[in-house]
């Protein structure tokens, strides 16, 4: 239960989520520098390794959402090692949210670009990339008659 998550053990679950996150950082940082092309369809992967350091992050203090994970760090904040691990998360959240933001601007990908103005729903023919196949597909391809369907928008991920 969240509440009876210890102190060293909320220190090492956060210790783990920045080293990580920190490496997964530089690594898709690199192969941006590489090529921000090649970077979607065949590097995106890279941030696969982010929502499972985020899922065994929370796993392991016992909640399942952000709000809950503060609630928790917020208990023992006046340990000073901890709360300076929440100031570097944040600030590693800050620095994945300007890498995403460069990411989009260098690839012209905006929410303006999908209809000419900011998107609060996609028409059937978006045109997106299959994450599986590499190839472009619209989203009518991927809904069926009384299907629920989870698109996870790799862009929106912390």
């Amino acid at each position: 239960m969240a509440e009876d998550v210890s102190e060293d053990t909320l220190d090492s679950a956060l210790g783990l989520l920045l080293n990580v996150s920190k490496v997964l950082l530089e690594n898709v940082q690199q192969e941006a520098a590489v090529s921000l092309e090649g970077l979607v369809p065949y590097k995106i992967t890279t941030l696969f390794g982010l929502i499972t350091a985020g899922a065994d992050f929370y796993h392991s203090i016992g909640v399942k959402k952000k709000s809950e994970a503060e609630d928790v760090w917020k208990k023992p904040y006046h340990n000073a090692a901890l709360k300076q691990k929440v100031e570097e998360l944040r600030q590693l959240e800050a620095q994945w949210d300007s890498f995403l933001q460069t990411v989009d601007e260098g690839l012209q990908t905006t929410d303006l670009r999908l209809s000419g103005t900011e998107s609060t729903s996609l028409s059937l023919d978006t045109e997106l990339l299959d994450g599986r196949s590499g190839r472009a597909v619209t989203l009518g391809q991927f809904l069926q008659p009384d299907q629920k369907l989870l698109l996870v928008l790799i862009r929106h991920v912390g």
